[in-house]
C-alpha cells in the first residue's frame, strides 16, 4: 500500500488528544521569552494541567516529531512507568522518548505505505464492532 495522493493537512492548534482516561489539549503557541516558556525546546507534555504546547512555526518533520516525542511522554506517564518505574529519573524518560520519537519519525519516512495500513486496520476492527 503506498499513499497515491497527499493526505489533507491537519492543525494541531486547540486539538484534544485522549489516552485512556487522560484528555489532553494540544496547543500551538509562539515561545514566550519573558516568561521562559518554549525557549529552549520544541514542545512540552505539562502532566498536572493535560497540556501539551508545541512551538509555532515549526516545519513539517520538526513538527511531527514534537509532537510524537510529547506523546509519548504522555504514554509513559500513563504506564506509571514515569512515577513508579524504570522512567522515573528525569533523564532516563527524556532519553528513551527523544530516541523512540526519533525513530519512529525515520520508520514512517522510510515506511510511508504503514501509516495507511494501520489507518486501514483501525477501520477494519471499527466495522467488526
Amino acid at each position: 500500500w503506498i499513499l497515491t495522493k497527499k493526505p489533507q493537512s491537519i492543525n494541531l492548534h486547540n486539538k484534544k488528544i485522549s489516552l485512556n482516561f487522560i484528555d489532553v489539549d494540544i496547543v500551538v503557541i509562539k515561545p514566550d521569552f519573558a516568561n521562559d516558556n518554549l525557549t529552549d525546546c520544541y514542545g512540552q507534555y505539562h502532566r498536572r494541567k493535560n497540556l501539551i504546547e508545541i512551538q509555532e512555526g515549526l516545519s513539517p518533520l520538526d513538527e511531527m516529531n514534537t509532537i510524537i516525542h510529547e506523546l509519548l511522554h504522555l504514554i509513559s506517564a500513563a504506564s506509571g512507568e514515569v512515577t513508579a518505574g524504570a522512567l522515573k529519573d528525569d533523564n532516563d524518560e527524556e532519553r528513551l522518548v527523544t530516541n523512540f520519537a526519533n525513530l519512529l519519525q525515520i520508520l514512517f519516512r522510510q515506511n510511508p505505505w504503514f501509516l495507511g495500513y494501520l489507518q486501514a486496520k483501525l477501520a477494519d476492527s471499527d466495522q467488526s464492532k
